[in-house]
């Protein structure tokens, strides 16, 4: 037979003979809004979700800037010291936090351009190998896409420099793929 035990007023407990059920309280009601529906409670996370996010909307493009001063900052310490994993590294997290942040920042085609910065570097065995004319188109597409504000991932300007930057990469491996293929040993292939 179950024995009711009041411990905290907040917390549902009953007491049985050989075990308890404890029921926590309900907190869900504190991001519940109430509103005149039947039942006279109304759920609308997303909607107090789009109101934060227009009250910090004026604040996005200060921390757009601060994404790209950090992905100039990566590519500075590569020209002042040369490139090695450390910088290649460093350079490659600054393009991905860009990356990251494009999108929520209203930034979409900053962040494909910053995920093509991300390939190329990933795809790049050798850092040292990185081509840095490649590597400077990038981050100065990144930062004129920031600076004159471009929010429209189907902006036509900034979509050819983004097909553009593509095909650049593109060779780039083509010859990367030529030149490891060339620098393999000719192995005979055993007669059939």
């Amino acid at each position: 037979m179950p024995k009711p035990a009041a411990t905290n007023p907040l917390v549902s407990e009953t007491q049985f003979d050989d075990h308890t059920v404890i029921v926590p309280p309900n907190r869900l009601r504190s991001v519940i809004s109430r509103s005149g529906d039947s039942d006279g409670v109304t759920m609308d996370p997303v909607k107090r979700a789009e109101t934060a996010l227009k009250q910090i909307k004026k604040e996005f493009r200060g921390w757009m800037n601060a994404e790209c001063d950090a992905l100039e900052a990566a590519r500075a310490a590569i020209r002042e010291n040369g490139i090695g994993e450390d910088s290649a590294e460093r350079l490659l997290n600054a393009a991905h936090d860009v990356l990251g942040h494009a999108d929520t920042f209203g930034y979409p085609l900053a962040g494909k351009i910053a995920d093509s910065l991300c390939k190329l570097i990933s795809s790049t065995a050798d850092v040292s190998a990185l081509p840095m004319p490649l590597v400077d188109a990038h981050v100065d597409a990144v930062r004129a896409v920031v600076r004159e504000g471009v929010h429209d991932a189907d902006n036509r300007t900034g979509g050819e420099i983004l097909r553009r930057l593509s095909k650049l990469i593109a060779s780039h491996l083509d010859k990367v793929r030529e030149s490891r293929l060339a620098a393999l040993p000719e192995v005979d292939s055993p007669d059939l």
